[in-house]
């Protein structure tokens, strides 16, 4: 296939997942990487815009396939893609904001800290996707792109006055993170954080984030990889099979099978509810009604 050919497959949602379109294009790496860039260039221009496209998919696809590529000149664009306020970034992307954009944003890292710093220290910015910022840094450590210290360093300075000591989803996202380093050093800031009320107990118990963090396990690593297969991250999306909920950017909550017949490597374990999910409290409301009613 040609680039153009490759763009045309990739722009709209169709209900299947434009396979032979993804392999040409990785076959074809060095030529559709500049095409791909202007894409996230313009939808980062424009984010609302983009947004109202119903059909609209080649920035999904060019999301993924940079992060594949390592592509650190799309670092930029992408955190300004997500700096939009409210709900554009879902509007956007669906739940990729909650299940690939930590690591998407760790796969483009140029080096330079500040943007992601500045997207999870915004109170503009759309809570999940503050989320995903902290959680990115966790990856960079995992992947050796970011010292151990330099992440507890910079944790700490959100826990001592660098993060608005007021309620926000935000706060329980860094608890999270502080145990998925782990960063045991970083307990007695963890627990004066419950004890001014910047977490709900019902998110996370602080005697379970204790628990774990003297254990300091490791076991979920896994979690906290770079992207290196946009095909196997994308094709199990629900809106791509036959027995998937109809909607463009839906991408499910069940693990699927990748057509290769290798297990997928799409993470299956949510730490953060999403905001239509059942609160995990047993309220029975939807999370963003109950406790991520920030």
């Amino acid at each position: 296939m040609t680039i153009p050919e490759i763009l045309k497959e990739l722009e709209p949602y169709t209900g299947r997942f434009p396979m032979e379109a993804m392999k040409s294009a990785i076959e074809q790496r060095e030529a559709i990487t500049p095409e791909l860039l202007r894409v996230v260039e313009a939808v980062a221009e424009n984010p609302d815009q983009h947004a109202r496209r119903e059909d609209y998919m080649l920035h999904l696809f060019a999301l993924y396939l940079l992060a594949q590529f390592r592509e650190k000149r799309a670092y930029p664009y992408i955190v300004k893609m997500f700096s939009a306020p409210g709900e554009t970034s879902y509007d956007l992307v669906g739940d990729t904001v909650s299940e690939g954009l930590s690591r998407i944003f760790a796969s483009v890292y140029d080096g330079n800290p500040a943007p992601l710093q500045g997207l999870l220290e915004s109170e503009a910015v759309n809570e999940y996707v503050r989320d995903a910022a902290i959680e990115a840094l966790v990856v960079l450590e995992h992947s050796s792109q970011m010292t151990r210290d330099e992440v507890v360093g910079y944790f700490r300075s959100l826990f001592h006055g660098r993060l608005k000591r007021t309620y926000s989803h935000a706060w329980e996202r860094l608890v999270v993170a502080v145990v998925d380093l782990p960063a045991p050093e970083l307990l007695e800031d963890v627990r004066r954080a419950y004890a001014d009320g910047l977490v709900n107990p019902g998110f996370a118990h602080l005697e379970g984030i204790e628990h774990n963090l003297r254990k300091q396990e490791q076991g979920f690593r896994e979690r906290y990889r770079v992207i290196t297969d946009a095909i196997a991250e994308m094709e199990w999306w629900a809106s791509f099979n036959k027995q998937g909920r109809a909607g463009r950017k839906q991408t499910g909550t069940e693990h699927s099978p990748a057509s290769s017949g290798q297990a997928s490597a799409q993470p299956v374990r949510h730490k953060i509810p999403w905001r239509n999910a059942p609160c995990p409290c047993g309220s029975g409301k939807k999370y963003k009604k109950c406790c991520g009613k920030g």
